[in-house]
């Protein structure tokens, strides 16, 4: 079984994360549902995305709450989503840092080796640069023949149509369709930003808790932790009443 967020534990990670970038927060969370010690960063995207998967299960259940805009009609949807539906088939265990498995690209007269991105990929690319999506896919290039300081743009993007066969689950993308006019088609769902949202929302709601708990009762922030969340509603109620 994963390990589940104790209330503790979220807010010591949603502190850490907070004005952080998305990767930062993202590498958190993986951290927190990883063995002590592992080297998230240096899992692959589907091995991030299986931890926080695990992570959102133990810790808020299997289903997401999701809305999406419906591209034929613009009419608003709420989608219900369960993290298998994010999986990759057969996905349920993470696999452990490099070596990674790599393959081998033929293109444009290049023969080029190689790999999966991983955590620390991501985490090394600022995705403001202009040219943040090519240098993210140089690095996951291992060696070309012939060799080249610069690899051409249709090398690397015939390289970028095949990472996803090289590391399943390294995209969450869902099969949609509109009630309303009908129109199918396909959207990604970010899942560490889905789960540092609901860390946010969840953090937020308990430091007012153990603000009004505090108010009312003088108790410390560890004193309220350790209250269970239905007694905190009977105590809140109290103090309100």
């Amino acid at each position: 079984m994963r390990p589940e967020l104790t209330e503790a534990q979220l807010l010591a990670v949603w502190e850490a994360g907070t004005g952080q970038a998305p990767p930062v927060r993202a590498l958190l969370l993986a951290a927190a549902a990883a063995a002590p010690g592992e080297a998230v960063a240096d899992l692959t995207l589907a091995g991030l995305n299986e931890l926080l998967l695990g992570l959102r299960e133990e810790s808020f259940g299997p289903v997401l709450p999701c809305a999406a805009e419906c591209p034929g009609c613009d009419e608003p949807l709420e989608v219900l989503v369960t993290t298998d539906e994010l999986r990759a088939p057969g996905r349920r265990t993470v696999p452990g840092p490099g070596p990674y498995r790599s393959a081998t690209l033929l293109a444009e007269g290049y023969e080029v080796t190689y790999r999966a991105l991983t955590g620390r990929d991501v985490l090394a690319v600022d995705p403001a640069a202009p040219d943040a999506r090519r240098t993210l896919l140089r690095r996951c290039v291992v060696g070309a023949d012939p060799a080249a300081e610069v690899l051409p743009d249709a090398v690397l993007e015939a390289l970028a149509q095949r990472l996803a066969d090289l590391d399943p689950g390294a995209d969450t993308v869902l099969p949609l369709s509109c009630p309303h006019c009908g129109h199918s088609w396909t959207a990604a769902l970010d899942v560490a930003g889905h789960l540092w949202a609901e860390v946010e929302g969840y953090a937020r709601r308990l430091l007012h808790e153990v603000h009004a708990l505090a108010r009312g009762y003088g108790w410390s922030e560890s004193d309220v932790l350790t209250v269970s969340p239905a007694r905190r509603r009977f105590y809140l109620e109290a103090t309100a009443g």
